[in-house]
């Protein structure tokens, strides 16, 4: 739980002009956290500058897809302890930032490969660096570590159920889990009555050679990558597709597979990340392989009873379906749940273990 007053903001940090998953949820939460009352602004980051520390004022910072969130930006933050801060879990220099020490620190962890794939490059650059002994006496630079987050006292949201793990394993203080929901818009143009074709789709990016040895022992399949496609080009191909394949690691909720199990594609996907648990994707197990060469056979098997029994495969999707048609409505849930608006005089920050 997280108690906000009635002058309590909450500043979160976005990426400017940046559209992708991460974006969007953070919007979202914005969004929400508005619609119960609370006074949340984006506060965002030009990434291409913030080496530099200034603020690029001649471009608006809104991505066009996330304008229908309605929610204000800010360029400055007041440093007051009624106050929160909200990061996601790629950007955490503003928790060391001595302007902003008041104010409470939150990380939402959109991802959790992206976290280390950002930190360790960082840890690498440092110790590299000729006077690092002299920095590591005089003034140590924070980097994000799982212990310097401890050290300084934040608090963590969680995204996936994948994520939650994590933080539970490394001792860190979950103050709950919130998750993000598919775009309305994109439910509108899924077509149920749309013919299929026997297709199987994939995210080359995703993917390694792991997903060519499946190809390579599914011959006859018609596999179509999803790569260099408009948004719209991406409906009409899951809207026409049978299956879709992901054997690729996913660092949180990914929202491909989403897509296409609301496109009334069948799944077949790997254990890796957060696909390995119900509560992030819940489908049958017998759509799900671990990704090793004795699997390959089976998956291709599974792959080609799809294709020619689609009818009678899909229906085994229809929770997981009804969970992302209802994401929207668990989001509100959680907001609600994790920042509770409390009396004035009865507001007390979270007690950090």
């Amino acid at each position: 739980m997280i108690p906000v007053a009635a002058d309590t903001h909450v500043y979160i940090i976005c990426p400017a002009q940046f559209a992708t998953g991460g974006p969007e949820a953070l919007h979202q939460l914005g969004h929400h956290l508005r619609k119960k009352g609370i006074k949340a602004f984006m506060y965002y980051i030009w990434m291409n500058d913030r080496k530099k520390k200034r603020k690029i004022t001649t471009q608006d910072p809104v991505h066009s897809r996330y304008r229908g969130y309605s929610v204000p930006y800010t360029d400055s933050i007041e440093n007051h302890s009624r106050h929160y801060l909200i990061t996601p879990e790629t950007y955490l220099d503003p928790i060391f930032d001595k302007n902003v020490e008041k104010v409470g620190k939150i990380v939402w962890w959109l991802s959790v490969s992206n976290y280390y794939k950002i930190l360790l490059p960082k840890i690498k650059k440092y110790h590299r660096n000729p006077l690092f002994w002299i920095r590591k006496l005089v003034n140590p630079k924070k980097l994000g570590t799982l212990e310097e987050l401890k050290t300084a006292g934040v608090l963590h949201l969680a995204h996936s159920y994948y994520s939650k793990v994590h933080l539970e394993q490394h001792g860190l203080t979950i103050a709950g889990r919130i998750s993000d929901y598919m775009n309305k818009v994109f439910f509108e143009k899924a077509d149920d009555t749309f013919p299929k074709k026997n297709q199987v789709i994939y995210n080359p990016v995703k993917n390694d050679f792991f997903l060519q040895k499946i190809i390579q022992a599914s011959p006859g399949i018609n596999w179509v990558p999803i790569s260099g496609l408009s948004p719209e080009q991406v409906v009409q191909i899951m809207n026409e597709s049978k299956v879709y394949v992901d054997f690729g690691y996913h660092p949180g909720k990914e929202r491909m597979p989403r897509e296409a199990c609301i496109m009334r594609c069948c799944l077949i996907i790997g254990k890796e990340g957060s696909a390995s648990f119900q509560q992030d994707m819940p489908i049958p197990d017998a759509y799900r392989f671990e990704k090793k060469e004795e699997s390959i056979p089976a998956i291709a098997d599974q792959i080609t009873a799809c294709l020619a029994n689609y009818e009678y495969h899909i229906p085994h999707f229809s929770h997981y379906r009804q969970v992302l048609l209802e994401e929207e409505v668990a989001f509100a849930q959680d907001v609600n749940t994790v920042f509770v608006q409390m009396k004035e005089q009865s507001i007390q920050k979270p007690v950090l273990s």
